[in-house]
């Protein structure tokens, strides 16, 4: 007997080791895959970015896949004072694109996760009549076309005289049925009403509840969702162009300058102009990706 068991033990003992090595190998072979994958997302960059330091003459009389002769800032401080004419007839210089990308992804992002979190936070812990249908409206409202409504929208703008204003872009920025709306909804839903019970017999006002205690709780979730709303309105490009053709934004710049550089042929000076527009988003996204994936993953498992 003693035999039998030691002989099963044995093959038991064997099949956890194949097992693991079964394990390892597909492990290893995902991280491969994943490697290779990330690497043919950075190469492009990584050329980009070796190019934008090169002159013209160095670009197309030298390898494009070389590095420069001689290492250079110049593009980028061209690239920042290289004017434009907008639509509208004033004349822009990239610098004060990006201050008008800096105004509207602040003030947009602001305004919409605020209006997102008030609307999150009343459908969650009030009852009143038609509030599921609202809900139901905003979760079909993610998956209805946005091109299906430019006409409306236009047409709208128009007629409320909003065209071709920074507060009419503010305006469309401010619609609060998206994925913020979805995703406050569930941070608030995660948080117990006993704490606004108990501010209440303090004498807290409805206000003071959701100010000084809804919004500090559900902060990881916000923070996240600023983060992603920011990165989103600073690459926007159809609403600035459609409804602030004046002032360009750097997204809407960058397709003017692309133009203009492609035909003289100055191809580092549109690299380093794809740069410039980049620099802001990968440092806001490097600093805070942690908390990105931390709150959104907690949002997801809480609702």
């Amino acid at each position: 007997m003693e035999t039998i068991e030691n002989i099963s033990e044995i093959k038991q003992i064997e099949k956890k080791k194949t097992k693991s090595v079964g394990f390892h190998s597909v492990k290893w072979i995902v991280f491969v895959l994943f490697a290779v994958y990330a690497i043919s997302l950075i190469i492009p960059f990584v050329w980009m970015l070796i190019n934008s330091f090169k002159t013209q003459s160095d670009f197309f009389n030298g390898s494009v896949w070389g590095f420069p002769k001689q290492w250079e800032g110049l593009n980028f401080y061209e690239v920042l004072t290289y004017t434009v004419t907008t639509v509208g007839g004033y004349e822009e210089s990239v610098f004060e694109m990006i201050l008008w990308s800096l105004l509207t992804t602040v003030l947009g992002t602001f305004v919409n996760v605020f209006l997102s979190a008030v609307v999150a936070y009343v459908l969650v812990n009030y009852k009143f009549p038609g509030r599921n249908l609202i809900y139901g409206v905003a979760i079909f409202t993610m998956v209805t076309p946005i091109v299906g409504t430019l006409p409306a929208q236009v047409n709208m703008m128009e007629m409320l005289h909003l065209d071709d204003s920074l507060i009419g872009v503010l305006f469309l920025y401010s619609g609060c049925f998206g994925f913020n709306f979805i995703m406050l909804y569930s941070a608030f839903s995660s948080i117990s009403w006993s704490y606004a019970e108990a501010a209440g017999m303090d004498g807290a006002s409805r206000f003071g509840i959701f100010f000084k205690i809804m919004l500090p709780m559900a902060k990881g979730p916000i923070i996240a969702c600023c983060i992603l709303q920011a990165i989103t309105l600073w690459n926007d490009y159809s609403t600035p162009y459609l409804f602030m053709p004046s002032h360009y934004t750097l997204a809407v710049g960058l397709n003017e300058l692309q133009g203009e550089f492609t035909g003289k042929g100055n191809y580092p000076m549109m690299f380093a102009s794809f740069i410039v527009a980049l620099i802001p988003v990968l440092i806001l996204y490097s600093c805070f990706q942690k908390k990105i994936i931390e709150n959104t993953n907690a949002g997801g498992l809480k609702g």
